[in-house]
């Protein structure tokens, strides 16, 4: 009994020393490409290959969620969070399909701008193969223009891309 006690303890000793050894969890820059999202509070037009679109964007949940509202005339109107998910940046994207695609920042440029998203799951999606948004890339100019790159999946590929410029209302 004493030598199972003996290398319990040894054994959970161990575990604290390697964990306290343990390189920390890489820095990201995902809270500064957040903070850099929500200065798109507020409204904006854009132009699209598709025709002129409208979208808002407001912060809510105590600032933690930036909302984006988007409308098309009375068809494609969708929302989409943004929000910081322990260290990552990530979207939700509440869609006309009638899924929920997920996505995560794999790769945020602060010079530059760019924020790209890739997706990481859905909510109400049949199979891989059924019609999402799979990947999002925004670049934002300045505080005045952005771009917005929307691409939908079918079948497992791509099968569409939406470019839109977009300018704050003033």
């Amino acid at each position: 009994m004493k030598i199972r006690i003996a290398i319990l303890m040894l054994v959970a000793g161990l575990m604290v020393s390697a964990f306290a050894a343990a390189p920390s969890a890489p820095a990201t820059n995902a809270t500064a490409a957040f903070e850099k999202l929500k200065g798109l509070v507020g409204a904006w037009q854009g132009d699209t290959s598709m025709g002129k679109i409208e979208v808002t964007y407001e912060l809510t949940a105590g600032g933690n969620v930036l909302l984006e509202r988007e409308s098309h005339g009375s068809e494609h109107n969708m929302v989409t969070a943004y929000y910081l998910d322990g260290g990552r940046l990530a979207l939700t994207h509440y869609c006309e399909l009638g899924n929920e695609p997920h996505m995560v920042a794999r790769k945020i440029n602060l010079d530059s701008g760019e924020i790209v998203f890739d997706f990481a799951g859905a909510g109400n999606l049949a199979s891989r193969d059924a019609k999402h948004m799979h990947a999002a890339t925004i670049r934002l100019a300045d505080a005045d223009h952005f771009t917005g790159l929307w691409t939908m999946f079918e079948n497992n590929k791509p099968k569409l891309t939406v470019t839109a410029q977009y300018t704050r209302v003033k």
